[in-house]
């Protein structure tokens, strides 16, 4: 099962940077993950998009609009995990060295490469 967690920023949940030992934690606790394999990807969305429209055959591309900045993601993992509770324990462990603060959870669905051999 694989879960997307990330964070975005604005007025209600503000956040404050880790403090060096949480951030000396942090880099232990993805250190490990990494090397579990529980980490499929992190990374952050710009809030610059860009967007493709198929119109009545024609394709347009365009820059914009771009996402508002309480909407932006600056932070996400996405992990690998055998079970929800796994994924929730796991957030648990990432905020706890984060600090404070507030992180979201959304398990992914989809078809892998594996399921449209079969």
């Amino acid at each position: 099962m694989q879960f997307f967690i990330y964070f975005t920023m604005n007025d209600e949940t503000p956040m404050t940077p880790p403090s060096p030992e949480g951030m000396a934690k942090m880099g232990k606790f993805m250190e490990e993950a990494f090397k579990s394999g529980e980490i499929v990807a992190t990374g952050k969305l710009p809030q610059a998009t860009t967007h493709i429209k198929l119109e009545q055959g024609d394709f347009s591309v365009s820059d914009g609009p771009f996402i508002e900045g309480k909407d932006m993601i600056p932070g996400f993992t996405i992990i690998n995990v055998d079970s929800k509770q796994e994924a929730l324990d796991w957030a648990k462990g990432m905020r706890e060295c984060m600090g404070d603060g507030v992180l979201k959870m959304a398990q992914l669905s989809g078809t892998s490469m594996d399921d449209m051999k079969k």
